[in-house]
């Protein structure tokens, strides 16, 4: 079976916790480390030059200056349009990570698969504001630079990791992680699904003509991942989404709410990645078997309510819950080691 990672880690040795993703994972990612640094923050990582960001080092602090955004607004797609691809870089000092993940693979490593990550719009944009303190999602012009902001930082993993000799790399998988779907309906958020869907079904779009325009003969498969509950309408009638990623250990009863729903979008011979493993110290409580026969145990919930169990179980993949950034270390080498023994298992065994 394969597995896979959400991508932070808990670790600050970017070394060590690549070393570990290539043991125990069978579809490698970059690891994020925001305990090594403030900048490896989600919402902070994938910032580095976007118009308007400030980042406050001594305070750790981030933020957008809209008279400053409409400064380097005019600089920024002049960048797009002339496909001034450095300009979307993240260095080092914003993701150490995936320049281990990328030694890793120019030295020979034998894997054909490959998994990255990028925050999605709806996190990025609700998670960041000015300098009034209001998300800057609700700015329509901000809005869309986020989307061909995120989709660029995409495009420039793909050319940062494939711009080599490097020819074994057959299929790359990228999650845009959107945890803040789960506030959609709430009081919190204003947001409209109408909102929802227009920016999330653009950044689909333009990420795969990106990439695909770049690398053709590379099989691209787009997921998005949300660690709560939320409307999973939205993500399935996204026409350009190749993947749902949920947690499935602590959300799967309202996950299989949306019954109609799931069952249009597995018929696409689309893909689940279920985060069925804990990422807390549950995982104490359980082992590969145990999870193998919880992951079973939904399948044939989901076949009862007439989804196809052969498409079901054909396209799947297995994830820890969420991301292990806030994991103790102890907590993680079991996540990871169970990801190993899954890996070695039959697909055969879930029918």
């Amino acid at each position: 079976m394969k597995t896979t990672l959400i991508g932070s880690l808990p670790h600050k040795d970017a070394e060590l916790a690549t070393a570990l993703i290539f043991e125990y994972i069978s579809i490698p990612c970059w690891a994020q480390l925001p305990k090594r640094n403030f900048k490896e923050q989600m919402h902070v990582q994938y910032s580095q030059n976007f118009p308007g960001i400030i980042i406050e080092d001594n305070t750790q602090k981030i933020y957008l200056n809209k008279e400053k955004f409409y400064l380097e607004l005019e600089n920024f797609y002049e960048k797009i349009i002339n496909k001034i691809f450095e300009y979307f870089v993240i260095t080092p000092e914003f993701s150490l990570g995936i320049y281990e993940f990328k030694k890793y693979i120019d030295n020979n490593i034998q894997t054909s698969q490959i998994k990255l990550q990028t925050i999605g719009p709806i996190t990025f944009g609700l998670t960041l504001k000015d300098e009034t303190n209001q998300a800057i999602f609700y700015d329509d012009q901000i809005k869309e630079a986020i989307i061909k902001h995120l989709s660029f930082k995409s495009l420039w993993q793909v050319r940062y990791l494939l711009n080599s000799l490097n020819s074994r790399i057959k299929e790359i998988i990228l999650f845009y992680d959107e945890p803040y779907l789960a506030a959609y309906g709430s009081a919190f958020s204003a947001i409209s699904k109408e909102d929802i869907l227009n920016s999330l079904q653009i950044l689909l779009q333009d990420t795969k003509f990106l990439i695909k325009q770049f690398y053709p003969n590379i099989n691209l498969k787009i997921g998005i991942h949300c660690c709560a509950n939320t409307d999973w309408s939205l993500l399935t009638s996204l026409d350009e989404l190749d993947i749902i990623s949920f947690d499935a250990y602590d959300f799967f009863k309202d996950f299989s709410l949306y019954i109609e729903d799931i069952k249009k979008f597995t018929e696409k011979n689309k893909i689940i990645a279920w985060g069925i493993i804990p990422n807390t110290e549950k995982i104490f409580s359980e082992n590969s078997q145990t999870i193998l026969e919880k992951l079973k145990n939904f399948i044939e919930i989901l076949y009862k309510k007439s989804l196809n169990k052969e498409l079901l179980v054909k396209n799947l993949i297995i994830t820890p819950q969420c991301g292990l950034a806030n994991s103790k270390e102890e907590v993680t080498k079991r996540v990871l080691e169970i990801c190993n023994e899954l890996n070695k298992m039959n697909y055969e065994v879930l029918l």
